[in-house]
């Protein structure tokens, strides 16, 4: 069973009853479970056997301020979907989510891209941390590449939607 959620007020730290670190999302899972005729336990056992593919924007390399960027990890418009990881959880992926995202992307032909961002400069986050720790689920943070994030002059590449679009559907329709 797949389930889409989109939460409100992430721009603004996600603290409301319909944001990310809400109860809302939790609240939703046990009354599913329950509709079904689950347990408490049914719906700890389902989420801890399940993923959350945390979605949004990634930095792509500024051409202006490329000593801003990991030298190792340049992301390119157009060059495929991103998987952002951080040593310090700012973004939820560990290395099984991003082995397990890469092997899907490989096998339904989508080009995959590495963020990470330099540990000596201030990083932002995503609504994945906020959901993998209210829910207690392994989570993998991606995102389409994007230049001037923020910004009023904010872009992407044309192709990128396309495959980050066939990349969620190639992990949804994922067994593992």
């Amino acid at each position: 069973t797949a389930v889409v959620v989109l939460f409100d007020h992430e721009e603004i730290g996600s603290t409301s009853y319909s944001g990310a670190a809400g109860a809302l999302l939790p609240s939703v899972l046990q009354r599913l479970v329950a509709s079904r005729g689950g347990s408490s336990a049914d719906l700890h056992r389902a989420v801890a056997a399940s993923w959350c593919l945390s979605v949004d924007g990634a930095h792509a390399t500024h051409p202006n301020y490329v000593d801003r960027h990991e030298p190792g990890h340049h992301i390119s418009l157009n060059g495929g979907p991103v998987v952002k990881i951080n040593a310090n959880q700012r973004y939820a992926t560990d290395a099984v989510g991003q082995a397990l995202f890469a092997d899907v992307c490989e096998q339904a032909g989508v080009p995959l891209q590495i963020y990470s961002h330099r540990n000596d400069i201030p990083c932002g986050s995503t609504i994945g941390p906020l959901t993998a720790a209210n829910l207690g689920m392994a989570t993998i943070d991606v995102g389409a590449p994007q230049l001037s994030m923020h910004s009023a002059r904010e872009m992407g590449g044309a192709a990128d939607p396309a495959m980050l679009t066939a990349a969620i559907g190639a992990f949804l329709n994922h067994e593992s």
